[in-house]
């Protein structure tokens, strides 16, 4: 089932997200043909296809090299012309079939920063979650694959099965179809929960890049989702732990092994005997069983994304007429705000102070989508930070 190396479709799956990212954060707003991603190989790069001008060509051979590191030495005689010249280049580059992948994360700064891998661990990854899902027919891809779950999901495993991948998204038709698996984010089950009220037979859900709510999770099943598979794991390590809804606790994947770091932690060790941390604080319920009970770095996650609602309340903390703030994660996935401003304060003139600084300063992801507003932030009587309505 599986190959030794990338094969073609897996490389220009994983290009073409790798420049349709590239291309949002150089034009604002991009143009659709330039961020859409699915480019058909004979696509030329410059005016007759993408449009790319010289700069953005030079962007997207960059972010190109950054993710497969690759050097300018295995280019051709002249600058890429297509996107099957793009291919090309990666695969001259990894036809040994020992090269490496790396992705962009979030550090605890929120600044991004790569994680790299090397593409027989990924391959290996792809095709052991293979034989858990040998019977699927196409791979649904809901997420894109320049980030470690969609390139492993959307890109490698359709390879290793020998199954097409189709690309879909949520709130246009999704088309399903028996033997399909279905790869989506925690947000984007949380809307198809509400969405779907009948599934197709036979359709397996993927969630990943974040905690899957398992009251989201019953009702999906409920409307006839076949199964539905919650990875857990991180952009620095790869796939961890594997469970199936409804259990709650994690099985970890065969190169994992877990190592005491202290009477009351523990850690990834690999194959060869590397450590490694893990995301979260665990419980060790067996000798491969885990279950996340905290984020050792107070992060939480938004639309996939690792946000730090310290930070978020830090930056809020300096609109003038703020005295404090808290944030933390609301119950609809996004982050709220409770503010305590400083006395006399005209409250719309505070909101409006502090939603442009939140415009200014804040991705979409970290910026609260709900306020409150009190003399004191909420706190138990022992101190700790406590949940307001």
């Amino acid at each position: 089932m599986t190959r030794p190396g990338l094969s073609r479709a897996a490389v220009h799956r994983i290009a073409c997200a790798v420049v349709a990212t590239e291309m949002a954060r150089l034009r604002d707003p991009a143009p659709p043909a330039a961020t859409r991603g699915d480019w058909p190989e004979a696509t030329p790069i410059g005016d007759e296809g993408l449009g790319l001008d010289s700069m953005e060509q030079l962007g997207a051979l960059g972010a190109l090299a950054e993710a497969f590191d690759l050097d300018d030495d295995t280019l051709g005689e002249g600058p890429p012309q297509t996107v099957g010249a793009w291919t090309d280049w990666i695969l001259r580059a990894h036809a040994a079939g020992s090269g490496r992948i790396a992705v962009r994360t979030s550090g605890s700064t929120g600044s991004p920063r790569l994680c790299v891998h090397a593409v027989p661990d990924l391959l290996e990854e792809a095709a052991f979650f293979a034989t858990r899902f040998a019977d699927r027919r196409r791979v649904v891809a809901l997420v894109p694959a320049d980030h470690l779950y969609g390139l492993v999901w959307t890109a490698l495993l359709p390879d290793a099965l020998g199954v097409p991948v189709v690309v879909r998204t949520v709130g246009t038709p999704l088309s399903l179809e028996a033997g399909d698996l279905v790869v989506a984010v925690p947000d984007q089950w949380r809307a198809l929960s509400r969405m779907m009220r009948h599934w197709p037979g036979d359709v397996i859900g993927i969630s990943s890049a974040g905690p899957l709510d398992d009251a989201i999770a019953a009702v999906l099943l409920a409307a006839g989702l076949a199964g539905l598979v919650d990875i857990y794991g991180a952009s620095e390590t790869g796939g961890i732990a594997i469970r199936t809804l409804p259990a709650l606790d994690y099985d970890l994947l065969p190169r994992w092994q877990l190592s005491a770091s202290d009477a009351h932690d523990w850690r990834l060790v690999d194959r060869d005997g590397g450590h490694h941390d893990l995301p979260d604080h665990v419980a060790r319920l067996g000798e491969r069983v885990i279950r996340p009970v905290g984020r050792r770095d107070g992060a939480v996650q938004v639309a996939g994304h690792n946000v730090w609602p310290g930070r978020v309340a830090g930056v809020l903390r300096t609109v003038e007429g703020v005295a404090d703030v808290a944030v933390r994660l609301h119950g609809n996935g996004r982050l709220k705000a409770f503010v305590v401003p400083h006395p006399g304060q005209d409250p719309a003139r505070l909101s409006a102070r502090i939603e442009q600084l939140a415009a200014n300063r804040l991705t979409d992801p970290e910026r609260p989508k709900a306020y409150r507003f009190g003399t004191a932030v909420p706190r138990t009587a022992m101190g700790k930070l406590e949940d307001w309505g």
